[in-house]
């Protein structure tokens, strides 16, 4: 029997998701085999992540599935995506998104300027490989070692500054993203600084490139305000567009544009 599922589908700078809301998903279907379905691009809708959402009494239950049906837990471009969606559903401009567990706050001004705030970040988690391990693996990949850092934002990022062609960046993105050094996956950001100005390309583990990355956006700014590379506030930039970053206390804030593409209904089975 065939079941329509509808969906939206929004993008953050190109970042695209399809959205569904849990109400729509019978309990018997599998979400992280309708999410490699519907990613895909040729036999599905076509996305980076596959997002679903559940409203609760103050705040929005959120879950991410990357392209091969595994979960992660952050998406800066997807909750600006989200909280856009809910505010054009209730009319709330704040909003709180639950997502594994860890609440974010957003709050809606218009489509070109959803804030998120991403909360702490950290650069000293068990998954995270010691000195020696990353030293050893930045030499052999002809990367300057201390432009090499390690970030977790719910989500694992590595964060690198080394100038790096496109070919190498691939190949990095691609082998590094399973390594054993870190067992449950690795986002690898490549970062270039001007002027206050981060430009990012991020391989994200389970999807490969994609046009933007909200978490890998916070690592970046994170890591590069750590190092000293920038202020407490500075300029993302990515292919389509920017995200600003504002660092509160120990809080990372981004503010950023969310995009609707289409809605319809998705034929299951």
């Amino acid at each position: 029997m065939k079941l329509t599922i509808p969906f939206e589908k929004m993008h953050g700078l190109g970042n695209d998701f399809v959205i569904i809301s849990e109400e729509a998903v019978p309990g018997d279907i599998s979400k992280e085999q309708l999410a490699v379905i519907i990613a895909d691009r040729k036999l599905g809708i076509g996305c980076d992540q596959f997002i679903t959402y559940e409203k609760y009494d103050g705040f929005i239950k959120m879950s991410i599935y990357n392209h091969d049906g595994s979960i992660a837990k952050a998406c800066g471009n997807a909750s600006r995506c989200l909280s856009r969606l809910i505010f054009e559903q209730t009319g709330k401009q704040d909003i709180i998104l639950d997502v594994q567990g860890r609440k974010v706050t957003c709050r809606y001004h218009n489509s070109a300027q959803i804030k998120v705030n991403m909360g702490a970040v950290s650069f000293k988690e068990k998954w995270m490989p010691n000195k020696d391990q990353l030293w050893s693996l930045a030499q052999k990949y002809m990367i300057e070692p201390k432009e090499m850092m390690c970030v977790d934002v719910a989500n694992p990022h590595l964060v690198i500054f080394t100038k790096l062609s496109d070919q190498d960046q691939k190949i990095i993105g691609r082998n590094f993203q399973n390594l054993d050094l870190f067992p449950t996956g690795i986002n690898v950001n490549f970062a270039k600084i001007e002027d206050n100005r981060i430009y990012l390309k991020v391989w994200e583990r389970g999807a490969g490139f994609t046009y933007a990355c909200g978490s890998g956006a916070v690592a970046t700014f994170a890591a590069a305000h750590q190092l000293g590379f920038t202020d407490s506030e500075a300029e993302v930039m990515f292919k389509l567009g920017s995200l600003k970053m504002f660092k509160d206390k120990e809080c990372i804030n981004m503010t950023g544009p969310a995009s609707s593409i289409l809605h319809g209904e998705y034929i299951y089975g």
